[in-house]
């Protein structure tokens, strides 16, 4: 997710938008406010020349454009990713605790047992 654009002026915004978009170019609203005005961001990093281009020259040729259906493909996939990424994470949290606790009783049952083998 990269910054491409900001103005103040709504129909530069939506002009901006709706031309990448139209050029496959997907793209997204910053939800926090900015003070410079309106953000506008795009999705795919790897189409941030191709969009600063296109807003520059409203007739160059996007190389890098994803058809809709392509960009929820990409988006599945990395939320896919994303959800491994919380679940390994949340699986190592648990393993930890589990031997922390396995040590705390192994632990307890050293310090009880100790005393009697004495």
């Amino acid at each position: 997710m990269r910054q491409v654009f900001v103005t103040n002026c709504e129909l530069e915004f939506e002009d901006a938008w709706d031309r990448l978009s139209y050029a496959g170019i997907p793209v997204f609203e910053p939800s926090k406010p900015s003070k410079e005005g309106r953000v506008l961001c795009i999705w795919l990093a790897h189409q941030y020349d191709d969009a600063v281009s296109l807003l520059l020259n409203p007739m160059h040729i996007v190389a890098t454009a994803v058809t809709d259906e392509e960009f929820e493909r990409i988006q599945a996939a990395a939320d896919a990713r994303m959800a491994r990424t919380r679940d390994h994470a949340w699986e190592q949290s648990l393993n930890r605790v589990v031997a922390c606790a396995s040590l705390l009783l192994l632990s307890g049952l050293v310090y009880i047992t100790l005393p009697n083998v004495l």
